[in-house]
């Protein structure tokens, strides 16, 4: 098989694959938030709680965005 022709079909399978990754970071990322926020409260750190709080809510609203419920 031509070299060119593999590593394009190999990019092209990739892509997917990257897709799949991301969209899983984006629904992940605000419940790692949270559990960052329960963290930050069990220290009495209340500044840093709602930080992970705010950071949790953007994340929220671009992973609704990026999925399309939004």
């Amino acid at each position: 098989m031509n070299r060119f022709v593999l590593q394009v079909f190999l990019f092209l399978a990739f892509i997917p694959l990257a897709i799949l990754i991301g969209y899983g970071i984006l629904v992940i990322a605000p419940i790692f938030c949270c559990f960052l926020a329960i963290n930050s409260f069990k220290f009495n750190n209340y500044k840093e709680m709602y930080l992970w709080i705010a950071f949790g809510a953007i994340s929220f609203f671009i992973a609704l965005l990026m999925l399309g419920v939004i």
